[in-house]
């Protein structure tokens, strides 16, 4: 007998509700709504308020009896990709309480956590992880629990993306350099204020994204630069939002709009290409489509516009109808593409569940309830092998304090002369010692901040040559700060410049006066102009540490090397920079540096 249940995103600009039929082999759509939020008394959109929204149309529609799957607001969720030795998914789920310590810049006991383990990637151990805070999930789970309503799943944007944008990605064009990447779908959710990135592979999704960025920023892009109020500005971006690209034909005020709202695009477009990058090197994935969904994705030009930037294949993003997903066809999904698959993970099994107490992650059909013989059974083993267990983790909880007396014993001996292992003597020691003052030695920035600074000393001078100039070439290294980029929650990736297999990165850098010039290579470079277009920079690689900075880096050039040399020295806190020797690398010269630095401690702006 089939089953409905309601998808739910509670987006900060709209609430989307999807009512599916669930059955044994088929899920059907029947019925979509989205509805505004109001904004709060602050002018801030707010979780609550989309809470009320949502209730408010549950009960409207009469939809409020049946099981309920949540979308939480884009933004609020953290991710990482973690790797194991082993690929079992049983021992990756043992192991994760253990590799996500630290890896989030809040306490673990704070935050609501599950995983997916990533299949079909060359990496056989490997799991997504998705972290929000607990008080949020709480606070929609109370909320909802006041109004009466079942909730079966709480998840995560990225993750009910994935949920049913699982159309396979085209494969690599030159099978050759491929190098055994692996193709993957980017679905690229422009929402109000946030933006959700997931790479889905072969076999679902291997990782995700969250930036501040979305719709809500060229809204206030175009407010300030026509100095009109917000509701006019989005009517404006509404109206006539445009993005400049090859064959649109603008006249002098769509030229002024378009102008804006690329210049509010290029964070993202920025942050796309570090996402290509970051699964490049990092998973061994390759994007071969980017997918847009989300009301952000609407804006006039757009797709045109991110396939000039990127190269790639550039599409909206639609649920497939198949044998299990049925009547899906012939509806607008741009907005409502999360809260189907919050429909579809509460009917059948969420790729990420949040929510604790919302029983196990059954799989198809797991909204039939066992017989209370078998749930009775099982009780019986799970009492027989408790006992069991449990001597064997005290066994294992005596050796544990062992192998800390021992550690403890070995660092007392390192630092005091002497084996203390009594918890009494080894805090009169530690309280008998002079406590300095140890803050000038606690870094007031981080490794994210001297990359930023180190791409801007490598950011090309001068005009940008017209895109036919760049066609066949390599890519400049022009790399900025990230506004509004990833935090060290985020778990985003941090990356120098793009390859040269990379075209898109030809057009990742504007003149400031909106004006391109093509540059003859043969033209005389002033040496203490810094990185110039005709030098293609591109960063190899680079490592930040404490106090110095290793990198590698090609360039058409021989004087390269000494401009990007002279354009570092004026950081404040660079102290000195040493260059390595040149070598030829397939008709470009390749070279290292080492720059001694105190960037994570003293500012970074440049001396006057």
């Amino acid at each position: 007998m089939a089953q409905k249940f309601i998808g739910l995103d509670l987006g900060t600009h709209e609430v989307k509700a999807v009512l599916v039929s669930a059955g044994l082999r088929t899920v059907q759509v029947l019925d979509v709504h989205e509805e505004a939020v109001v904004r709060g008394d602050e002018g801030d959109d707010s979780l609550e308020a989309a809470l009320e929204v949502a209730i408010s149309v549950l009960r409207k529609r009469g939809w409020s009896h049946y099981p309920v799957g949540v979308v939480l607001p884009g933004g609020v969720g953290s991710y990482r990709v973690l790797r194991f030795p082993f690929g079992d998914a049983r021992r990756i789920a043992q192991a994760i309480n253990f590799e996500v310590e630290g890896q989030f810049p809040v306490p673990v006991e704070e935050l609501d956590i599950d995983h997916l383990v990533v299949s079909g990637t060359k990496h056989a151990g490997q799991a997504l992880v998705a972290a929000v805070r607990k008080d949020l999930v709480k606070q929609v789970s109370e909320r909802l629990a006041e109004a009466k309503i079942d909730i079966k799943a709480v998840t995560v944007p990225p993750l009910a993306l994935g949920q049913v944008l699982d159309a396979p990605a085209p494969p690599i064009a030159d099978a050759a350099a491929a190098e055994g990447r692996v193709p993957v779908a980017l679905v690229v959710d422009i929402g109000h204020r946030n933006t959700e990135l997931v790479a889905v592979g072969p076999k679902g999704p291997v990782a995700a994204r969250s930036l501040r960025r979305g719709g809500h920023h060229v809204t206030r892009a175009i407010q300030r630069t026509f100095k009109i109020d917000a509701e006019e500005a989005e009517a404006r971006k509404l109206r006539q939002g445009i993005l400049p690209h090859g064959g649109a034909e603008l006249d002098g005020d769509q030229a002024r709009i378009a102008a804006v709202v690329a210049k509010a695009f290029e964070p993202l477009i920025r942050e796309i290409e570090h996402t290509r990058l970051w699964l490049r090197t990092e998973l061994d994935c390759e994007v071969t489509v980017v997918r847009l969904a989300g009301g952000g994705a609407g804006i006039g030009g757009l797709m045109e516009y991110l396939r000039e930037q990127t190269g790639l294949t550039v599409e909206a993003a639609h649920p497939r109808e198949s044998s299990t997903l049925k009547k899906v066809a012939g509806r607008d999904w741009s907005g409502a593409t999360a809260a189907l698959g919050a429909a579809l993970g509460a009917s059948r099994r969420p790729l990420i569940q949040l929510y604790t107490d919302g029983g196990s992650r059954g799989g198809e059909g797991s909204w039939l309830v066992e017989r209370l013989s078998t749930v009775a059974m099982i009780g019986l083993a799970v009492l027989a092998f408790g006992a069991l267990d449990t001597m064997a983790k005290m066994q294992a909880y005596e050796l544990e304090e062992e192998a800390y007396a021992t550690e403890l014993a070995e660092l007392t001996q390192r630092v005091f002369g002497q084996e203390i292992t009594d918890v009494r003597d080894l805090e009169a020691k530690l309280e008998a010692v002079t406590v300095l003052d140890v803050t000038n030695l606690i870094q007031t920035r981080s490794a994210l901040d001297a990359m930023s600074a180190l791409f801007k000393a490598a950011t090309p001078t001068g005009p940008k040559p017209q895109a036919e100039a760049l066609e066949g070439t390599m890519a400049m290294g022009a790399a900025g700060p990230v506004a509004g980029g990833p935090s060290a929650a985020d778990g985003s990736p941090l990356t120098g410049p793009v390859p040269p297999t990379d075209p898109a990165s030809a057009m990742s850098s504007d003149d400031p006066d909106g004006e391109s010039s093509s540059s003859s290579s043969s033209a005389p470079v002033d040496q203490n102009a810094g990185i110039v277009w005709d030098d293609e920079l591109v960063f190899v690689a680079v490592e930040v540490r404490r106090q110095k900075i290793d990198l590698t880096a090609s360039a058409t050039g021989i004087t390269a090397q000494s401009r990007l040399k002279r354009r570092l020295q004026m950081l404040s806190c660079v102290q000195n920079v040493q260059e390595g020797k040149l070598r030829d690398s397939n008709d470009r010269k390749q070279f290292e540096m080492s720059v001694e630095h105190d960037c994570l401690f003293k500012p970074l702006e440049e001396d006057a």
